[in-house]
């Protein structure tokens, strides 16, 4: 007998988490494609040309040829993540900005979830204790849920 899983419903809380930390994993992406495009960029230099003196191998295959066609696709899907990045980006600032009113809970979202500051530096940031920048956040994600809540009314 198949087991019926529940599928775990997501509250508009963890859906506004999870919102603003998307910025955070898209930043973490671009910067591991950059990482291989930059091992690939090492291992062409360590790939040299063939001299007169040196066989010349009349395989098909051109490993440095290929490396270069793998570095431009890498680099062209780079561009287009640093452009997505970016629109995300001032998306997740329009709707701080738009739904999140206080000053304080606002600047502690910015720097935690724009600049991936954790919590407990961003409460030394503010000059406020650990307790308060943790309450700053949570009021902070609830006005952000009212977005999620909203979207929910409409579908």
């Amino acid at each position: 007998m198949a087991e019926h899983k529940r599928k775990k419903r997501v509250t508009p809380y963890e859906k506004a988490v999870n919102y603003l930390s998307q910025i955070e994993y898209i930043d973490e992406m671009i910067g591991e494609k950059q990482d291989i495009i930059d091992s690939l960029r090492s291992s062409i230099t360590g790939t040299s040309a063939s001299t007169e003196s040196e066989r010349m191998q009349t395989s098909p295959k051109d490993r440095l040829g290929e490396t270069c066609a793998k570095i431009v696709d890498l680099c062209e899907q780079l561009n287009k993540d640093i452009d997505s990045f970016v629109d995300m980006k001032a998306e997740v600032i329009q709707t701080i900005d738009q739904y999140v009113d206080d000053l304080k809970e606002r600047r502690l979202l910015y720097l935690r979830y724009l600049k991936f500051i954790p919590i407990e530096s961003c409460a030394k940031e503010l000059h406020v204790s650990r307790r308060t920048a943790y309450n700053l956040h949570k009021a902070g994600i609830h006005k952000i849920s009212n977005k999620f809540k909203d979207l929910h009314k409409i579908t």
